[in-house]
């Protein structure tokens, strides 16, 4: 039903748009060089002796000297090692190239000029009988040990000397990690005739690797075809998080995460071009329309320390809107700000305005701190209503967090209060403020404004005394950590400004991710339950808890108690899940991502099999299709590590948008290299 179309890693800490270039038109170029192939350069005087040739890539340098390739893992280098072999082979270029290589620094007599360029290099006879040719792309080495008749693949020993660990992944993929890097060395492909032969790597002593083939006739020649994909991830040094995405007016698409460092070039014309702090968040903005999709904005945005972004929306101008919290005492304020200075203990919730339209620092149109003195604040969620006012949910430890005269409660109740928060950007003064929450831990997640001007929230609380209104599913809980759901009125004042609210869910712990409406106002909402008895209906995907945690999407009406329950399933496997998005389509299919632990969850239309470790899943389900029936789309994305689903957008198109984090090693169909440990990806699935 679906292809993966694209993938891209972005920053999230550590930016996967790594290589964001200072123009439009240089993606389209990045993305034509990967699939150029690689250039090996003939040594003559310009390298160290022991160097024979050299290939420039996308991601590293590559060299060639008597014993094998080398190439850089992080900053460690790393050499293939043939043990065993010859000491000295035949090495001969082939294929020339009609470009040259001009060497023209320092006096002219230590000028190197007209140097050859091959496509591709042979080793003769490195072991008995066994030539070795490397070749490739921008983006991958490729060597083929061709074996003659009678020849012993045995033979072949593989020593990665440097700095480095050497692991084999479930789908039988050598992985190499030094220093918070990793690349992959592919599964080998093996052939005879053009007809497949079974085999794998095994992995040996002192970092050492051999082969295992299955039968194939020794009497005929034998092709043994590893790839190193040394550039498979686009991002920086640091660990990287995409934490929201929006789709904007003409196709493009809004990305907000953050980033370590300021490794990632900003487009021209940004709001900043450089990293400020600790972590900063990023802004970037991709045409999805052209086919390419060509990065049109990078930006920065931060103060000194730490800030993270948790929140995005798009108006209908292109103008982002972003909130989150911050550490930074100098987070840059702009336009008419509510609250300017912010305190030096704790972190401050932050809202900004940013206007890709206007170049430079004039770009950034508002922002303001939002928060007290003498306690943390978060801000979760974000929406905006067509006037233009910004709705805010999130949490607070301050007993000073700023409230209106119509709050529906005006002091801090437990440790932990979740807020909700009216906020006019033409304003210095609230439209609306209070705290909302119970005697104990208050954690506003999410939050959604209806077409009747209502404001819907979801809540995660463990709480008992959290203030109900109108007839609740649930009127009481026992202790743990439990759901609320509401809808408010802030045209009106006190406690009529709470229309509605209940407990929702089972008896066991049960959090609430994200909170979406469909075109009747109705709630969908998705997260994690590790109850057995969270209602479900009876036209539900799956009536029971499976795994140790599974995750929920339902469909409640809080504007008809009677009514409330519409929808409800559990969706997972038997080792656990959690969903961090969801949304709804025009034809009522209900999608959502979030990242699986189990190898058994119901596919459809699958791309890729569980990867063995923490994977990416993205599901759609229908309403009114009872058990598999129901289940649209499911597919796992992702390879052996961990890899979480944060953010989904459908697009006009019928394309599905998934961002997140990751480790190396989930399949590139576009991108570079990553340094970090974890880095940001976009997945686009049509």
């Amino acid at each position: 039903m679906h292809r993966l179309i694209g993938l891209l890693l972005f920053v999230c800490a550590g930016t996967m748009f790594a290589a964001a270039p200072p123009e439009p038109a240089i993606p389209q170029a990045r993305a034509a060089m990967a699939r150029l192939p690689l250039r090996f350069e003939e040594n003559r005087g310009q390298w160290d002796a022991s160097v024979r040739f050299t290939a420039r890539s996308a991601g590293a340098d590559l060299q060639l000297t008597a014993r094998g390739p080398a190439f850089l893992v992080g900053s460690s280098r790393v050499e293939i090692a043939l043990v065993h072999a010859s000491p000295s082979p035949v090495i001969e270029p082939l294929d020339q190239l009609p470009a040259t290589t001009n060497y023209m620094v320092g006096a002219r007599s230590q000028w190197h000029t007209g140097i050859a360029n091959y496509s591709r290099v042979r080793y003769h006879s490195v072991y008995p009988g066994i030539d070795v040719v490397y070749y490739g792309n921008q983006n991958q080495l490729e060597y083929d040990f061709v074996l003659a008749p009678g020849a012993n693949p045995d033979a072949i020993r593989l020593h990665f000397r440097g700095d480095v660990q050497v692991s084999l992944t479930p789908d039988g993929d050598l992985a190499l990690r030094s220093d918070g890097a990793q690349v992959l060395q592919k599964a080998p492909v093996i052939h005879q005739d053009n007809r497949p032969i079974r085999g794998r790597y095994t992995l040996l002593a002192h970092n050492q690797v051999g082969f295992r083939l299955d039968r194939y006739d020794r009497t005929r020649p034998l092709v043994i075809d590893p790839i190193l994909v040394y550039c498979a991830y686009m991002g920086s040094s640091g660990n990287d998080r995409i934490t929201a995405m929006k789709m904007g007016p003409n196709g493009r698409l809004y990305i907000t995460g953050y980033t370590p460092n300021g490794e990632i070039p900003a487009i021209e014309g940004a709001y900043n071009t450089l990293n400020a702090g600790r972590t900063d968040i990023f802004l970037a903005i991709i045409d999805t329309t052209d086919g390419n999709f060509t990065l049109k904005y990078f930006s920065y945005l931060g103060g000194a320390d730490n800030d993270v972004p948790s929140a995005l929306e798009v108006d209908s101008s292109g103008v982002a809107y972003l909130a989150g919290y911050t550490l930074s005492i100098n987070f840059p304020m702009a336009g008419t700000s509510y609250q300017t200075t912010a305190s030096s203990t704790g972190t401050k919730g932050f809202v900004a305005t940013i206007d890709p339209s206007i170049a430079g620092g004039d770009s950034l149109t508002y922002s303001t701190y939002l928060g007290g003195t003498d306690g943390s604040t978060s801000i979760n969620g974000m929406a905006l209503d067509r006037a233009g006012f910004i709705y805010l949910i999130g949490n607070t430890r301050a007993t000073d967090f700023p409230y209106t005269d119509s709050a529906y409660a005006k002091t801090l109740y437990g440790t932990q209060d979740a807020f909700l928060t009216k906020l006019d950007r033409n304003s210095v003064s609230l439209p609306y403020s209070t705290y909302l929450g119970g005697e104990l831990t208050d954690e506003g997640r999410s939050i959604a404004v209806g077409t009747d001007g209502k404001v819907y929230f979801g809540i995660t609380t463990t709480s008992t005394k959290f203030p109900l209104e109108g007839p609740g599913d649930r009127p009481t809980v026992n202790p743990g950590v439990h759901i609320v759901i509401g809808m408010m009125d802030m045209t009106k004042s006190l406690e009529a400004s709470l229309v509605y609210s209940t407990y929702f869910g089972g008896s066991d712990n049960d959090e609430v991710r994200k909170i979406t409406l469909d075109a009747k106002n109705n709630v969908i909402l998705t997260g994690f339950t590790l109850s057995h008895d969270f209602p479900t209906t009876s036209d539900a995907v799956q009536y029971k808890a499976v795994g140790n945690t599974d995750v929920f999407v339902s469909i409640v009406n809080p504007n008809d108690p009677a009514h409330f329950l519409v929808y409800s399933t559990y969706f997972g496997g038997t080792h656990g899940e959690v969903a961090y998005d969801v949304k709804p389509d025009g034809a009522g299919n209900i999608y959502f991502t979030g990242y699986t632990l189990s190898p058994d969850l119901y596919t459809v239309g699958a791309l890729n099999g569980w990867g063995g470790g923490i994977d990416v899943f993205v599901a759609a389900v229908t309403p009114g299709k009872p058990g598999h029936s129901g289940i649209l789309f499911c597919t796992y994305l992702g390879a052996s590590g961990t890899y979480v689903g944060n953010a989904l957008v459908l697009g006009a198109d019928g394309s599905i948008y998934v961002g997140g984090y990751g480790n190396i090693g989930m399949p590139i169909t576009r991108g570079g290299y990553s340094g970090g440990v974890a880095d940001g990806f976009l997945v686009v699935l049509k």
